[in-house]
């Protein structure tokens, strides 16, 4: 999802995230344009972009280190919320840092840039080359395309280098290892820094030529490359986020459905959805009342919510849940063939059979697990105690919703056959 910002038209949106301007169509297929226009979008409008359409060259990165006081504000937002650690950042979304805090970003290509306090940047991942708009502060990194107001820095290979922009815009690089080419933003100067060499750019005028620096120690590089280096075995940790079931938009109550699992009873305020769970991605804040009828709108697929309570100010959020939309889902049942409710039977063993919907994927009776045919049908032999017997039925869909349902067979004595009458007894 992207939120539109003055200048964009449908044709420059496809040729930026399709690469093909001729595309934007396919836009069609998941957004209603009010005006009917493609060239005629508004500011602050969210438009779904097809993630199966997006070429490799858009990826997002992630938030791999948060110190002290991070915010994030995606890209056509007005407002910066406080960022999550290890939540995706998206093309040309902006974090901000304060005083005595830091962010650390990972892009597709593995590479790590450390933003220092008191700095706002543009992130701009891509699969193969990173950018980022350095608008205000300082950043270590070691081979992406650093853009200033003052200042594009371009680095020849991967380094070690230190770009700070001042509150007059002007920009300090500084290269501690690799090689880096620095040009004013009208491209008319240009000069290239080595290992050990800085430059300073002024708003409006060319790169000062090459001054040498006074390089950090050994052990004070060792740190610097240590620090936006990723270590072999990092790994992006994974929220734990319990996932509701499948709704289809068209027919389930999805408000009934979800408030009816929240324990804590609050007056709620609004309902948010978004695509991604640390809601980076926001696509719909509505009233109840409200949701129902703009949930069917949305594409089949995996979105996320919570509930903020009124009052709030973001203060009441219920937890996070997963959900999933799906216009050819149905409630997920089983149906009995055998035996009939409330069954007598003198057999010690009774074949249960059966049907179960095309979405689950577990069938459990009497606590052994069964097999499901290709087209739902199953079979199960059942032992029968004497007396009466509540045979106990569990399913549970792919996503891990489970249902519970019985069926109560009696099993009775049977009539004594020709040995039990000359022995005597009944059947036991």
């Amino acid at each position: 999802m992207i939120r539109v910002i003055p200048g964009d038209t449908l044709h420059a949106i496809a040729k930026l995230y399709l690469k093909d301007p001729d595309r934007w169509p396919e836009l069609l297929k998941y957004n209603v344009i009010a005006s009917g226009n493609p060239d005629v979008i508004h500011v602050g409008d969210k438009l779904l972009v097809p993630v199966k359409e997006i070429k490799k060259s858009m990826r997002a990165a992630f938030l791999i280190e948060k110190i002290e006081d991070v915010s994030f504000r995606a890209r056509g937002e007005a407002l910066f919320r406080d960022a999550a650690l290890n939540q995706k950042i998206f093309y040309e979304d902006t974090l901000r840092t304060f005083a005595n805090s830091h962010a650390k970003v990972l892009f597709p290509t593995k590479e790590v840039t450390r933003v220092s306090p008191n700095s706002l940047v543009v992130i701009k991942p891509r699969e193969l080359n990173q950018e980022v708009n350095l608008l205000r502060g300082e950043v270590f990194f070691r081979k992406a395309k650093i853009q200033t107001p003052s200042a594009v820095l371009t680095p020849q290979e991967e380094g070690l280098y230190r770009a700070v922009v001042g509150e007059d815009k002007s920009t300090d690089i500084e290269v501690f290892e690799g090689k880096v080419d620095v040009v004013s933003p009208d491209g008319k100067g240009k000069v290239e820094l080595d290992k050990g060499f800085s430059s300073k750019i002024q708003m409006g005028k060319l790169p000062l030529m090459p001054e040498a620096i006074i390089m950090p120690d050994a052990g004070r590089l060792k740190a610097l490359r240590d620090d936006i280096t990723l270590p072999a075995d990092f790994q992006i940790s994974v929220a734990d986020i319990e996932t509701v079931g499948v709704f289809n938009p068209e027919a389930d109550d999805f408000v009934q459905e979800v408030t009816k699992r929240d324990r804590i009873r609050k007056k709620i305020n609004a309902v948010e959805i978004a695509l991604d769970e640390y809601f980076s991605q926001i696509i719909l804040k509505l009233k109840p009342l409200d949701v129902q009828k703009t949930i069917s709108k949305l594409a089949d697929g995996k979105y996320y919510y919570r509930v903020e309570y009124a009052g709030g100010d973001g203060a009441g959020y219920s937890k996070v849940k997963g959900f999933e939309l799906n216009r050819e889902a149905r409630e997920m049942s089983v149906i009995i063939l055998y035996p009939p409710a409330s069954l007598k039977i003198d057999d010690e063993f009774i074949e249960m059979r059966g049907s179960a919907s095309r979405d689950i994927s577990k069938l459990v009776i009497d606590t052994a697990q069964v097999d499901l045919g290709d087209d739902g049908s199953f079979s199960q032999i059942v032992y029968l105690p004497m007396g009466p017997h509540e045979m106990e039925i569990v399913f549970q869909d792919r996503l891990g919703n489970t249902k519970k349902m019985a069926r109560r067979v009696v099993r009775v004595p049977g009539k004594p056959g020709f040995w039990q009458k000359i022995l005597g007894g009944h059947q036991k």
